[in-house]
């Protein structure tokens, strides 16, 4: 219970304000009175806590048969603090700039264990403050591997380095304790020393962080991959670009509130955040579920599905794993409701009269494997076409990656080439594959609209740049008219105040172009 409460602490919360929800989890019990004890000394414990933090637990699970023959879990309490606050006051753990202090707050529990609640409640307190006047930027606690395990972490998050001097065992677990860093000197704490350089060094001994990171992250390489090398390093990469000579065709539906539809699909898990996002792009959004649970629901959702899109100026595919990507791969449920003749006609039907299509991760899927993109029709595929698999790695990726808009011949990305933005991704078949002559193509007709980069700003073919090892770094394409726009990553999922610890995170509004594309 005192590790998340300081988790929470770390983090910005205030312990104060916290609610708990317990997980126990204890072997057998059967008639045997020593081993009741065991979770009734637990429990009672965890009630002497929460009456010590004057913090109540409302919420649990129980697991009370942990026992497989002769073999028993370990007697286990796991406590999860929760509360509420304000954004500005959320901070993360890794090292924020040079020149910066680093104190230890430490928690001194009785010889005997039992945790030290008023310096505890005290400590809380003054932290959560220094949090709100901005004086301490990051915080980070202290677990089973002690302070040299903590500082290690901080200093990994950004690669910068720090310098500290600690007179006790650096490896001991410290439950409750927590290394902060503070732009400025604080009282009450044990000053341990000061942030910079590339290095990090502990009592006088400095270690390399790139080798620190490197056997970190290495030790489980071998069976859980975080990379994959490839083969072609020789490759010559195509880049997109945008045709001078060839202005977007001019927009004649003007409308004071575009209309924007998003069908959701069984699997479809993007549909609040992407309307959201076009609501405060000033538009008017319907959202309609396909329903499938028997052929009536089925015929009446692709008509309503019809009557939707012949109403709508924008028609987005948002993401999400339809179907559970079954059988056998991505989209393919939302591709089989495309090609139906009503849906199909309506679509073509949308486009022909100025509208625009967007599809994201799940939504890109299905316009690549229905033909919209590139060829800008629902159309039948072969050998030669496009289209996206499985990210190279093999599994499911969640990430930022770095894109670059090379191609604004596209409503949606007007006003953006050559920026730069930090995008979101999560997906597992994010790989979009092409041939050498396909791409060529596209690059020539200003299709490639967006493509992965590294820190450098050069076109990226391998992670964690390039998150799925989609050929030529495409992270997004349009059709020839630009009406139709697809990508893998989320920038609908970008809001003020998440993902606090990537400073550079700003808004790729797409969906605001889209939308004043037809004011």
């Amino acid at each position: 219970m005192v590790e998340s409460l300081a988790k929470l602490v770390a983090a910005g919360g205030n312990h104060k304000d916290a609610r708990l929800s317990f997980q126990e989890y204890f072997e057998k019990l059967g008639e045997d009175a020593e081993k009741w004890g065991k979770p009734l000394q637990a429990l009672l414990g965890a009630l002497e806590a929460q009456l010590e933090f004057e913090t109540a637990a409302i919420g649990g699970k129980d697991s009370m048969s942990g026992t497989f023959d002769n073999i028993h879990v370990p007697p286990t309490l796991i406590s999860f603090a929760c509360a509420v606050g304000e954004l500005k006051n959320i901070i993360s753990p890794e090292i924020k700039g040079e020149g910066n202090y680093l104190y230890l707050a430490e928690h001194q529990a009785d010889a005997s264990g039992v945790p030290n609640y008023v310096q505890l409640n005290k400590t809380y307190v003054d932290i959560h403050s220094h949090i709100k006047n901005g004086t301490i930027i990051s915080a980070q606690t202290i677990k089973d591997g002690g302070l040299a395990s903590a500082v290690f972490k901080m200093v990994v998050g950004n690669g910068i380095g720090a310098d500290i001097n600690y007179g006790k065992d650096c490896f001991k677990p410290q439950i409750g304790s927590l290394i902060v860093e503070s732009t400025t000197k604080l009282e009450g704490y044990e000053l341990l020393g000061k942030t910079g350089s590339e290095d990090l060094t502990i009592n006088g001994e400095t270690f390399n962080v790139a080798e620190l990171t490197a056997a970190w992250e290495g030790t489980l390489e071998p069976i859980f991959a975080s990379k994959v090398v490839r083969g072609d390093t020789n490759k010559t990469i195509v880049k997109g670009l945008a045709l001078a000579d060839t202005p977007l065709k001019a927009n004649n539906s003007k409308q004071s509130t575009p209309r924007v539809f998003i069908p959701i699909f069984p699997g479809t898990n993007c549909e609040y955040e992407t309307e959201h996002v076009f609501v405060d792009a000033g538009a008017d959004v319907h959202t309609r579920l396909f329903t499938n649970y028997s052929e009536d629901a089925i015929s009446e959702s692709i008509s309503a599905f019809v009557e939707e899109i012949n109403a709508a100026n924008i028609v987005m595919i948002p993401g999400g794993f339809s179907a559970g990507d079954e059988p056998d791969g991505s989209a393919k449920y939302i591709v089989s409701v495309l090609k139906n003749p009503a849906i199909k006609d309506a679509v073509h039907a949308l486009l022909k009269r100025g509208g625009l299509m967007l599809g994201i991760c799940n939504g890109f899927q299905a316009l690549v494997k229905s033909g919209l993109l590139p060829y800008g029709e629902i159309r039948d595929l072969d050998e030669t076409s496009a289209t996206m698999t499985f990210n190279n790695i093999g599994r499911h990726i969640s990430q930022t990656a770095h894109v670059e808009v090379m191609s604004d011949q596209s409503p949606w990305l007007q006003g953006m080439k050559g920026k730069k933005y930090i995008v979101p991704f999560s997906h597992g078949e994010g790989r979009f594959y092409a041939s050498d002559e396909m791409v060529k193509e596209l690059a020539g007709n200003g299709q490639i609209a967006t493509q992965y980069i590294d820190f450098e700003g050069n076109v990226a073919l391998d992670m964690p740049y390039n998150p799925n090892g989609s050929v030529h770094g495409i992270e997004g394409i349009t059709d020839a008219t630009g009406q139709i726009y697809g990508r893998m990553g989320h920038p609908e999922r970008y809001r003020k105040g998440l993902m606090k610890n990537i400073p550079e995170m700003a808004f790729m509004d797409i969906f605001k172009n889209g939308v004043e594309w037809f004011k």
